[in-house]
């Protein structure tokens, strides 16, 4: 290595397997020195061209030699880099079903490990499309679950529970396909069970909530929350000031979503005006957070929500929420709300005497940051003009 240059050897080693497509000598070789070619700092050091064609021949030998252990061992050891799943372009949706199907097979923990992390962060990489095709697959779902399953009953916390609960919210965001999957595959009762598991536990709890926000924000699927022991345990969430604000923020989103159709309500009232009250209550508490705690596809979730005739509780839940994402990349979101409609919401509830004052202040304070934003991008359109 000395000598000759990481990536001159590692093209003469992609030459050789692309000259013997069908070799399991030459992909056992060639995957291994791969491996070796791609760790630590040496990938940043070569042309992302490159490595995208490298990450490109793994794949074919993954798809090439689907039983053989070792092969697939290499090609899951050079993939699992976070230089490469984060920067280098390739086929992100094929290597997701790649590792799905090797993982289904292996039970050894440190590669199991290895391959939910891959599966949780191409998952989040996909495109909204690629998602929907990847969260309709069933199987992936009891892949995930059963790992799930399977950290819970001896009540580890590690980094393959974080990455499979991960993997899991991100496939049900916005995709009610996914999240009726979900349901069907009995992932509602296992999270339940880890929800009151898992109570001191909030790097688990907001993942579980996570997810169950995305279920609740689907109104067919509605009515598979509404279960009296469920909410009160989310509600007493929602309520408990020693719970870190993460949590208690995506309790809120779950109770916010389902308090917010009182046609579909069918528990008792006196809950429903419970958590109403207790939502505005908690959320006027919640110190303005500096970590990015969550991402947003959209805010079409939000829109029922922000009506002037729902209840402050849901209109503060919702308007804090935009509030946090907008402070925190008011750039990427800005137009977001333009196109979505959802700055003609926050005027209107602005401007709406039963307003609460608290929600009329986040509103304000929201559109505030949409101008600004405008603003800055014209005198920067001003100056290129000039």
């Amino acid at each position: 290595l000395n000598v000759l240059r990481p990536d001159i050897i590692i093209t003469l080693v992609l030459s050789g397997m692309q000259s013997h497509p069908s070799s399991l000598h030459v992909h056992l070789v060639a995957t291994a020195c791969v491996f070796n070619l791609t760790t630590q700092d040496l990938a940043e050091a070569m042309p992302v061209s490159l490595l995208s064609s490298t990450v490109t021949q793994l794949l074919n030998a993954m798809k090439t030699f689907p039983n053989h252990q070792q092969v697939q061992k290499n090609c899951l050891l050079a993939l699992c880099s976070d230089y490469i799943l984060q920067d280098v372009p390739f086929d992100k949706y094929l290597a997701a079903m790649l590792v799905i199907n090797w993982l289904s097979s292996h039970e050894d923990p440190t590669l199991q490990r290895m391959a939910v992390a891959v599966i949780s962060i191409l998952v989040a990489k996909l495109s909204t499309e690629e998602t929907a095709q990847l969260s309709k697959d069933v199987f992936i779902m009891k892949q995930l679950l059963a790992i799930v399953q399977q950290k819970a009953m001896v009540g580890v916390v590690d980094s393959t529970l974080k990455f499979a609960l991960s993997a899991l919210w991100n496939l049900t965001d916005e995709m009610p396909t996914a999240a009726r999957n979900f349901i069907e595959c009995q992932g509602l009762e296992l999270y339940e069970e880890v929800l009151e598991s898992y109570y001191g536990e909030p790097s688990i709890q907001q993942k579980l909530l996570g997810l169950l926000n995305n279920i609740a924000e689907v109104e067919v699927l509605q009515a598979d929350l509404l279960e009296e022991d469920l909410l009160e345990h989310i509600l007493s969430l929602l309520q408990d000031s020693q719970v870190e604000v993460g949590v208690r923020y995506f309790a809120g989103g779950i109770l916010a979503q389902l308090a917010s159709r009182p046609e579909a309500w069918t528990l008792g009232d006196e809950l429903r005006s419970t958590i109403l009250k207790q939502l505005h209550a908690s959320i006027i508490t919640w110190p303005q957070l500096e970590r990015e705690m969550v991402s947003y596809r959209s805010f079409h979730p939000f829109c029922p929500l922000l009506q002037t005739c729902q209840p402050s509780g849901v209109q503060l839940w919702a308007v804090w929420a935009i509030h946090l994402v907008c402070s925190q990349n008011i750039s990427h979101y800005s137009s977001m709300l333009e196109k979505e409609g959802v700055t003609e919401l926050l005027k209107n509830l602005a401007a709406h005497p039963d307003t609460h004052s608290d929600i009329k202040g986040l509103s304000d304070s929201i559109l505030h940051m949409v101008e600004e934003h405008h603003s800055r991008d014209l005198e920067t359109l001003d100056k290129y003009a000039k």
